[in-house]
């Protein structure tokens, strides 16, 4: 029996939803107005119950028994099945989901709330509920009247399951190479039934036993599509075909082949898919022909700030159990006190380092994520149309960020998490080795981090002439202006605006190497403007805390608990800026340096 290591405190949490997030703005929008702030407070502690009480105690078990494959069948690690019943059975798995159909309307910082918390309790469990939610969204948004009807209540309540399915065995990150085929179904009787046949790999939660059917979302080619990506359509293919008025019918030639045998998450199936090996499998067209792609990417871009999400609760729960190990554990006297006596490692430099590294880190990836969300949220339901449209503009931007560096990060910071506990943290008695290979999946699914570097570059620097990007720029340079004769923070403001300076030189210096035709320089340094752009976004909104902080500090007893947090939030932000910001020159010095000499090198002297 594992143990149960899910501390998660409430206090950051709530400060971002309660404090530092405009709540009374996205509470005067219609679809939000019947709740308040007072019910999001209450459904976090519910959430951390639940995370304590039903995901937690599963997360080592889970991890150990793994999935089992049996002649096409996938069975889960016990736990799994009252993990499933209570997350659907009260709401939480389709929290922010539509309440038409069985969902509880909740805003998107909310259901990131929720993300940072079961993500943190149970990362592997919570892939299957987010693949089913996440799917449903997509018929519900391209789908037919018909079609919500059929599948949404009962995914969003649990009956039903659902992935989505792009990769292929010669078809990844190169998406338009696919070979699964449609063609149109002249018994079916209805233009949008096609037969499908191929094979998909790579399939997170493509077949197990917590629902009674599997919703497929899958890509495939019309026959005489156009080549590439442009051919591409998405289908709805049941594992079990389902009858028009809601119940199943026969089985649809969707079978499982095998699963993998992975670094980490063991509890969430990685499953190889064949379709229509019998000529028996149907799928239902969603939308028009060879708009798939597009159409995917409303999933993707979710599950991309999913991945973000779940990097944040890995790294924090990893910084949990750093913390309380390193207020315990006794060894040895501290540099400047050698003949003193013995005290516990919380008191030591190094080991105070890399605490206050995951404290300030899991910190600032809260306010990156929690930030994204509100602008989702304006996005879909300001008044104002100018409003939501620079709202979905900066979502768009960032997205790729909020992928691709908390990922990384929280990889990085599990690290630290594992040196504070020493060997203990490389043994499986505690959870942190455990966290490190769970989190090492989300800079690889959902688009490689470096996909979402070339993205950043290709795509969303250029959008509205490049206005976007300027916009962001604007607001970091603006702050600091505002604040660098600050008393407590004119340090940081001072190296905040100096990285806004070299991601815009970044900026400048990719659209100089496109127009020169020197495309090596971008994919060269494609991803370490990434990295630069999110460490400042990130610099920007944690010194925002920061200021917070430390104007309700002085509403406060210093020694009381909220004292205590304050000034742990000031000091976040200082840490935040001097030893994380500071990563921004060295890269931008690289930069500078236009150095091609991996690409020079001969392939024989590898």
């Amino acid at each position: 029996m594992g143990i149960n290591y899910f501390r998660r405190d409430d206090r950051d949490l709530k400060f971002v939803l309660t404090e530092y997030l405009d709540l009374p703005r996205l509470l005067s929008y219609p679809a939000y107005q019947e709740f308040s702030a007072d019910d999001f407070a209450m459904m976090t502690d519910e959430a951390l119950k639940v995370g304590r009480e039903v995901l937690g105690p599963g997360l080592q078990d889970g991890d150990r028994q793994g999935c089992a494959y049996e002649d096409g069948k996938v069975t889960t690690p016990a736990a799994w099945k009252d993990c499933w019943r209570v997350l659907f059975a009260n709401g939480w798995a389709a929290a922010t989901s539509n309440p038409e159909f069985g969902g509880m309307g909740l805003p998107a910082v909310m259901g990131g709330v929720l993300g940072d918390i079961f993500a943190g309790a149970n990362m592997a469990f919570m892939t299957f509920p987010g693949l089913t939610t996440g799917n449903g969204h997509l018929i519900e948004n391209f789908g037919t009247d018909g079609d919500r009807a059929l599948f949404l209540e009962k995914m969003y309540t649990g009956q039903w399951a659902g992935t989505m399915c792009l990769t292929e065995p010669d078809a990844g990150s190169d998406v338009g190479s696919i070979l699964t085929k449609a063609v149109p179904d002249p018994e079916a009787g209805d233009p949008r039934i096609y037969k499908i046949e191929g094979t998909k790999r790579f399939i997170t939660c493509g077949e197990h036993d917590l629902a009674e059917n599997v919703i497929h979302l899958l890509l495939a080619k019309i026959e005489g599509a156009p080549a590439g990506t442009k051919g591409i359509s998405l289908f709805v293919v049941p594992k079990i075909w389902v009858n028009p008025d809601g119940s199943l019918g026969e089985p649809n030639d969707v079978f499982c082949t095998g699963i993998e045998h992975k670094m980490g998450i063991h509890g969430s199936p990685t499953c190889s898919l064949s379709f229509g090996e019998n000529g028996k499998c149907r799928g239902i067209l969603l939308g028009e022909p060879h708009t798939g792609m597009a159409k995917m990417f409303q999933m993707m871009n979710h599950a991309r700030i999913g991945c973000g999400i779940q990097a944040l609760g890995l790294a924090a729960s990893a910084y949990d159990t750093a913390r309380e190990y390193a207020k315990e554990r006794v060894q040895g006297a501290p540099l400047a006190n050698r003949h003193g006596a013995r005290v516990t490692i919380v008191h030591h430099e190094d080991v105070r380092r890399m605490l206050v590294n995951l404290k300030s880190g899991t910190e600032a990836m809260r306010a990156f994520i929690a930030r994204l969300l509100f602008l989702a949220d304006v996005a879909a339901h300001d008044p104002d149309q100018e409003e939501r449209d620079k709202a979905l503009d900066q979502v768009e931007l960032l997205t790729p960020l909020v992928k691709a560096y908390n990922s990384d990060f929280a990889y990085n910071l599990i690290r630290d998490a594992i040196h504070v506990l020493g060997g203990s943290g490389y043994c499986s008695d505690y959870p942190v080795e455990q966290y490190a290979r769970d989190a090492k999946i989300v800079g690889i699914w959902e688009g490689t981090n470096y996909i979402q570097a070339l993205d950043l570059v290709g795509r969303k620097l250029s959008m509205q002439g490049g206005k976007v990007f300027q916009d962001w720029l604007g607001q970091v340079m603006g702050f600091t202006a505002k604040h660098k004769e600050d008393p407590d923070f004119a340090p940081d403001m001072k190296l905040l605006y100096k990285a806004g300076q070299a991601v815009g030189d970044f900026a400048l210096r990719f659209l100089q190497y496109f127009k020169e035709g020197r495309f090596s320089l971008v994919p060269m340094y494609a991803t370490r403007f990434l990295d630069c752009f999110a460490e400042t976004a990130m610099a920007h909104l944690i010194l925002e805390q920061g200021l917070l902080a430390r104007g309700k500090l002085a509403q406060v007893e210093p020694s009381s608990s909220s004292g205590a947090f304050y000034a742990g939030k000031v000091a976040s932000a200082k840490f935040f800026c001097r030893n994380t910001l500071t990563n921004v020159f060295g890269r931008h010095l690289a930069l500078q340096q236009e150095d091609l000499s991996a690409m020079e090198l001969p392939e024989e002297a590898f």
